[in-house]
């Protein structure tokens, strides 16, 4: 193998098009060579730039090589490996005209094998939380060694897997995905005759970015190469950042410990000379030898780098906030130099950066664009969709998983239930049947869809008005491109576009619809690898390593360990080097982006992520006396700047004119006016004069709840669950059952009421509780909650409840008189207003003349003036 170890910016796709020109000059047909890369795009672009050098061969060499070139392998490695696979299909038993699956609908697949297996055992992998997130893990996981190996522990789910696997592959025979390929590449390499016939084929092989190959590539290439392929590679272990895809720098290494000639790739055109010696600097104290290629640049000029830190008091999110805000003020600075926002891009680690920078950008008038956020579909309103389909499959009791999506969807724009009616339904055993009328209509709704074709069932969702005219204008666009990604697609059922949805969503490299065009380009580091720009900032530098703890840990030489046995601990500190190891490297790859000018912001922490303290350890740190080191003191930044100067609008022509004063605020509650009268409250006579500050109005409150919700105080568990509310949480655990006796006593004397002096609850023919209302009286809007308004026969009654300690049906004479008016001008009835006294087991109902005397003496304040607004039960 002839290998050439390069450095950012020092053409790696040139070296290796060179290459293949100089086969060409020295008789080797276009046909005969394979050059290939890591992912489809960057195929692309070695395809572009081989056409473009073959187009200005001269000579006979250069008329066969145009002749060849549109017929010749430049592709992935994936796509490499189908070649060689169609080559030798007849010796291996396979058919040549296999179909190549795209990575996720072949997970799809598997997903549905897993769910087919488990429901045959009797499995219900929504009640066993993670099962089918830890078969898909192993699925994933299956480059990182020929066989995966099972520590102790594990042996139960890897044997599920297998078994899963098997399925999967009788499945997908004639469709194989990209895992599927480099194990058949595997089989190929046992049989001596076929890999003749891909060395015979194939006698060169070009790889650009040889770091990120997996194990199981780096094994396939290395037979080719001993069975006398030539292999020359390209590549930069300093660049080696997709360990999540289970590509390992090891390989590289491997590579170049055994490697017949190895060629170092040192002149950069990228960068000015003061960022070169910076990256050397960096190289040198964190890179081994001989991975440690230090840059010759090529470019006249300095340019610069600048480390700034946000230091002081204050939160980090506070710090990250002005550091956000320096950042901007600096691309400010440096548009006024010359640069254009297009010539500049932001990198950040993770995605959770983003939201400071936005705010500061749109502050300062920054034009930016996010050129690869999160995943398109893990946008919220893709997720609406994906849980209104899930609950158009319920069916009898939900599992906790269902329950999510159901809830998703009772609060989302589909519905926009209130929580305390979707509380109640979701604590039922089948909320379904629970929830209200006009919500059992859209549920039937999404049953119907279910059971049309997927495509059509996700189209009317999409285009649902409800859910329409509830999203921003961006939302919508989303929707549509989600309508054109999915009609590409053939479902053969729901089960498969919800498969679809959730493991796109779970993809870290695809994008959202870009946001704007012209402007700073704001990215993660993964998404800007092999992109370069004049100017680049690097922000939130002090963000540190999320190290999940997952329920399955696949090691690095494919051992599989489940948490909590022996053989997790020794797999996991492993794999955290490695990943600590990677964020180094993430690190060196945005450093290398800068073309002129290279800006670092960080917020100074007790607890500094990795690139803080690398930072720290070149002398760039908050406490360093480096030139290129600014230190911000976080209180004399400011977060935001002030609001731009606005011109004096003119004065409207009736803006002299002077209302006379209202008596009541714009919108108000019987409550607080009573308040503001200075009644007394009856309750607080007794309880809180007792030394229990808040006893009285917990009471109240968990009584009102109870009393909606029907509750029976004989059932202890439901009453139990009445402390786990907000209010009772203050109080000691002797109050707390202070508090829940007398809950139950009020609740036992309302139950001995009905059937009585209230009639009972199967006696009424209509019954609503806690209907919200408001109502245009008296120069103000009212808002109150009605306890209760219900219907037996053809008479009305409206009902509030009271847990007061005296008799004082005056203290409440205006409030009931406004939820009468309020039912009386909304639905056209008159109802018997009454007071239900709980603890003394009274009912004082007010006559209507009562009532319309108190709206009067209430119209009697003055400054009243009408409003338009209409009465409603809300």
């Amino acid at each position: 193998m002839k290998l050439y170890v390069a450095s950012a910016g020092t053409g790696k796709t040139h070296t290796l098009v060179q290459e293949l020109l100089t086969l060409l000059r020295q008789g080797v047909p276009l046909r005969r060579m394979a050059a290939v890369t890591f992912t489809r795009k960057a195929a692309e672009e070695l395809r572009g730039r081989i056409l473009q050098e073959v187009g200005a061969l001269e000579g006979l060499e250069g008329k066969e090589a145009r002749r060849e070139a549109h017929g010749a392998l430049f592709t992935t490695i994936h796509g490499f490996m189908a070649a060689a696979l169609r080559h030798t299909a007849p010796l291996l038993s396979l058919d040549p005209d296999f179909s190549i699956l795209d990575e996720f609908l072949a997970e799809t697949l598997f997903l549905e094998e897993a769910r087919s297996l488990l429901y045959l055992k009797g499995i219900d992998p929504l009640q066993k939380e993670g099962l089918l997130d830890q078969l898909l893990t192993l699925y994933r996981k299956r480059s990182l060694a020929a066989e995966l190996k099972p520590l102790s522990g594990a042996e139960g789910i890897f044997a599920l897997f297998q078994e899963v696997l098997a399925a999967y592959r009788r499945r997908t025979v004639e469709m194989l995905g990209p895992g599927d390929l480099e194990a058949l590449a595997l089989r190929l390499l046992e049989h001596p005759q076929a890999v003749r016939r891909v060395v015979e084929r194939f006698p060169h092989l070009l790889v650009d970015e040889y770091q990120d190959v997996n194990p199981l590539q780096g094994r396939f290439f290395r037979a080719l190469e001993e069975a006398g392929a030539r292999v020359v590679a390209v590549g930069d272990p300093k660049q080696s950042i997709y360990l999540f895809r289970n590509a390992q720098v090891e390989v590289f290494r491997e590579a170049l410990r055994r490697a017949e000639e190895v060629r170092p790739l040192g002149e950069t055109f990228r960068h000015a000379q003061g960022l070169a010696a910076f990256l050397n600097a960096f190289v040198e104290r964190f890179f081994p030898e001989p991975e440690r290629v230090l840059v010759r640049p090529r470019r006249e000029g300095e340019g610069r780098v600048e480390v700034h830190w946000v230091v002081g008091e204050g939160s980090l999110e506070e710090k990250r906030l002005q550091e956000a805000m320096i950042l901007a003020q600096r691309l400010l600075a440096l548009k006024e130099e010359g640069y254009a926002f297009s010539d500049m891009a932001v990198l950040v680690r993770s995605r959770t950066s983003l939201p400071y920078l936005e705010r500061a950008f749109r502050a300062l008038g920054v034009p930016y664009g996010i050129r690869r956020g999160r995943s398109f579909f893990s946008r919220l309103e893709v997720r609406d969709i994906y849980h209104a389909l899930r609950v158009g499959l319920l069916e009898g009791t939900p599992s906790p998983e269902e329950r999510f999506s159901l809830m998703a969807f009772l609060r989302g724009p589909f519905v926009g239930l209130d929580l305390g009616r979707m509380e109640k339904a979701l604590k039922e055993e089948d909320p379904l049947v629970h929830l209200p009328p006009e919500v059992q209509s859209r549920l039937g709704w999404l049953k119907a869809l279910a059971g049309k074709h997927p495509f059509e069932a996700l189209k009317a969702l999409v285009r649902d008005e409800t859910f329409l005219m509830r999203l921003s204008q961006r939302a919508r666009t989303n929707l549509d491109t989600l309508l054109l990604l999915a009609a590409s697609e053939r479902f053969p059922d729901l089960e498969a576009l919800l498969d679809w949805l959730k493991v796109r969503a779970r993809d870290p490299e695809a994008a959202e619809l870009p946001e704007g065009g012209e402007g700073v380009h704001v990215l993660t580091v993964h998404a800007a690898k092999g992109l370069e720009w004049p100017v680049v900032g690097v922000f939130d530098l002090s963000r540190k390593e999320r190290l999940q703890e997952e329920a399955l840990l696949v090691g690095l030489g494919g051992e599989v360990a489940l948490k909590g046995t022996p053989a997790y601990q020794q797999v996991r500190p492993v794999l955290r080097r490695a990943q600590k190891e990677e964020a180094l490297r993430l690190l060196y790859v945005a450093l290398s982006r800068a073309r002129d000018v290279l800006v670092l912001t960080g917020s100074a922490s007790s607890y500094p992520g990795p690139w803080a303290k690398a930072l720290a350890a070149l002398g760039l740190g908050p406490e360093s006396g480096d030139s290129r080191v600014r230190v911000h003191d976080g209180k004399g930044v400011p977060r935001f700047p002030p609001p731009s100067p606005m011109p004096s609008p003119q004065p409207a022509p009736y803006a002299s004119l002077i209302l006379p004063p209202k008596p009541f605020p714009p919108v108000y509650s019987p409550s607080a006016h009573r308040k503001a009268e200075g009644e007394p409250l009856p309750l607080g006579e007794s309880l809180e004069a007792e030394g229990l500050p808040g006893f009285a109005r917990a009471l109240g409150t968990l009584v009102h709840y109870a009393l909606a919700r029907d509750l029976d105080p004989g059932d202890e568990a439901r009453m139990q669950a009445l402390l786990l509310q907000e209010v009772a949480l203050p109080f000691e655990e002797e109050e707390k059952a202070r508090l829940l006796e007398e809950v139950k006593g009020l609740l036992g004397s309302y139950r001995e009421m009905l059937g009585s002096l209230l009639p009972g609850l199967e006696a009424r023919d209509e019954d609503h509780v806690e209907l919200p209302l408001a109502l245009s009286h008296a120069g103000t809007v009212w808002q109150g909650v009605l306890d209760r308004l219900y219907r037996v026969g053809e008479c009305w009654y409206l009902e509030d409840y009271k847990t007061d300690q005296r008799v004082a049906p005056e203290h409440y004479r205006l409030q009931l008189a406004l939820y009468w008016e309020a039912v009386r001008r909304a639905w056209g009835v008159e109802a018997e207003a009454r007071l239900v006294y709980l603890r003394h087991k009274k009912v004082h109902v007010f006559s209507p003349k009562e009532l319309q005397e108190a709206l009067r003496e209430l119209e009697k304040a003055p400054g009243i003036l009408s409003q338009g607004l209409e009465p409603g039960l809300l």
